[in-house]
């Protein structure tokens, strides 16, 4: 085995190039499944560096988001078919995809970053049903369709000639 010498107060991740960091970012395979770390605290680390966290249907009850500062992601379906709450991937308790289990996943993220990620679905409701009720009334709709369709002359100055 050999022996990595790390300067005392140098930077972590300094001597890497950024495209060495973003692999490591991103091709780090998870949680130990070795039997050296748990579930729980690597859920528990994930939590402490703000990170986003994906649950299957079966872990996610057993995780408090409320506890460690954290909310379910929301990002809306435009399309309907499915909830804005639903997320597929990899499970980082339990290490099974999420489009297999039952009901999809769940991902949570920080509320710290919550408001920079995520559209709150309360909110949108509220923005929404504001703006239908001081939207425009039924007949201003119906003049301002007419006057596209006739352009910038009114109807009965078309049928007269002027």
């Amino acid at each position: 085995m050999s022996v990595v010498a790390v300067p005392k107060h140098g930077k972590l991740g300094a001597g890497f190039s950024r495209r060495e960091r973003f692999e490591g970012d991103f091709l780090h395979p998870g949680r130990r499944t070795d039997g050296r770390q748990s579930a729980a605290t690597w859920i528990t680390s994930l939590s402490d560096m703000q990170k986003v966290i994906l649950l299957c249907a079966w872990c996610a009850p057993k995780f408090n988001p409320r506890k460690h500062g954290y909310r379910r992601f929301y990002s809306p379906d435009l399309t309907g078919h499915t909830s804005g709450y639903v997320a597929n991937g990899m499970c980082d308790a339990c290490k099974t995809q999420t489009a297999l289990s039952p009901g999809g996943g769940t991902s949570f993220i920080s509320e710290a970053t919550y408001s920079q990620a995520c559209q709150d679905p309360a909110d949108a409701r509220r923005r929404a049903r504001q703006a239908w009720r001081t939207g425009p009334s039924t007949w201003a709709a119906v003049k301002t369709s007419v006057s596209r369709a006739w352009g910038s002359r009114r109807p009965s100055d078309a049928s007269t000639g002027r």
